[in-house]
């Protein structure tokens, strides 16, 4: 396990002590997932979070009609979490990883521990929730535009999730189907 990413990440946000490094290091556990592998299901307690050292993942749930809707994806050198984990409820959410993917996970109870023990982590907590927000603000918006406004600002914003992601994904991301999406991706060409 080479945390140096997460420990790089996390620098870059505020000045870490030895300490908090060593203590945090010592936490991290290691996760190596398969191709298409559900981490957790909705129902859920989610009881831990991760950073995807390498990899794709996204979390996404069903609707009452049965209908997949993805609603994040994860790259490298991002945080996943879910305020119900943080607040230790159960999640109505899946996570599953894309392609083959490595973890490191930090369960809350960890998380809560440095959040007592070290002034940095508080600063952490408020960055990557703030963050967050800003996400979750983002895709609500997102989701105001019509189709070709969505599939243009998204492919503008996130041109790697086109690589990696199959069509269906992104259409379920974007709420439009498959075929509207091709036809839009198909005018680029």
């Amino acid at each position: 396990m080479n945390p140096a990413s997460l420990i790089n990440l996390l620098s870059g946000i505020t000045k870490l002590s030895p300490d908090f490094t060593k203590t945090l290091t010592d936490f991290l556990r290691e996760e190596k997932y398969n191709v298409h592998q559900v981490i957790h299901t909705s129902g859920q307690l989610e009881n831990r979070l991760w950073f995807v050292d390498s990899g794709f993942a996204r979390t996404y749930y069903f609707d009452p009609g049965g209908k997949e809707h993805t609603l994040n994806f994860f790259t490298p050198n991002q945080l996943i979490f879910s305020y119900n984990g943080c607040w230790k409820e159960a999640s109505d959410d899946y996570l599953e990883v894309v392609i083959e993917t490595n973890l490191l996970s930090l369960t809350y109870e960890s998380f809560y521990y440095l959040l007592e023990n070290y002034q940095e982590t508080t600063s952490l907590k408020h960055f990557f929730v703030r963050q967050r927000y800003y996400q979750d603000i983002y895709k609500s918006r997102l989701l105001t535009w019509s189709t070709e406004q969505r599939y243009l600002h998204f492919r503008r914003a996130s041109p790697d999730i086109f690589k990696i992601a199959s069509l269906r994904l992104i259409a379920s991301y974007l709420n439009m189907t498959r075929e509207n999406l091709s036809r839009l991706m198909g005018r680029e060409v």
